[in-house]
């Protein structure tokens, strides 16, 4: 009997959220499903993970929810991404050495560092550290992807010192 009003309410929620949805403008819809569409995913998951047998349908949730918060920031990583995608490629392939998808000219290292020519060591030494604060080996991160930004600054800070 619990489980059939359970169903009831989640479906009379869903119609209410749809007409809500339909009715109102979308910069509002926005607005309100980042502030309070967050706190209503976690109320479901909490409300899940009490009802569940099972702990997975939870996990599932919060990895779900984790991978569309971070889907805006997969455009600024796609360089490094595709250079892992090439890298392994080539490894997986036996055709490439090791080293050989590191970054050799400056322009390579800027592309890599998200930086435009021209940069100062300034703009080089600020990139370098907000990118290695999202990869970094000991935060879950990619040693390789490590790797490829610290040779780009030094490829950049190089340049730049010569110049």
């Amino acid at each position: 009997m619990i489980r059939v009003l359970l169903i009831l309410l989640v479906l009379g929620v869903l119609i209410w959220g749809l007409r809500w949805f339909m009715r109102t403008p979308p910069p509002e819809v926005v607005a309100t499903l980042r502030g309070r569409g967050g706190l209503a995913l976690l109320a479901l998951l909490i409300l899940l993970a009490l009802l569940a047998h099972n702990w997975l349908v939870p996990v599932l949730g919060a990895a779900g929810a984790i991978v569309v918060r971070s889907l805006p920031y997969l455009p600024r990583l796609w360089p490094l991404l595709e250079r892992i995608w090439i890298h392994r490629r080539e490894s997986a392939a036996g055709s490439g050495a090791a080293g050989s998808a590191m970054p050799s000219s400056v322009a390579e290292a800027y592309e890599i560092l998200g930086l435009k020519p021209g940069a100062t060591k300034k703009d080089v030494i600020a990139a370098h550290r907000r990118l290695m604060q999202k990869v970094h080996p000991d935060r879950g991160g990619s040693d390789y992807l490590a790797a490829q930004i610290n040779r780009a600054k030094q490829i950049l800070l190089a340049a730049l010192g010569n110049s």
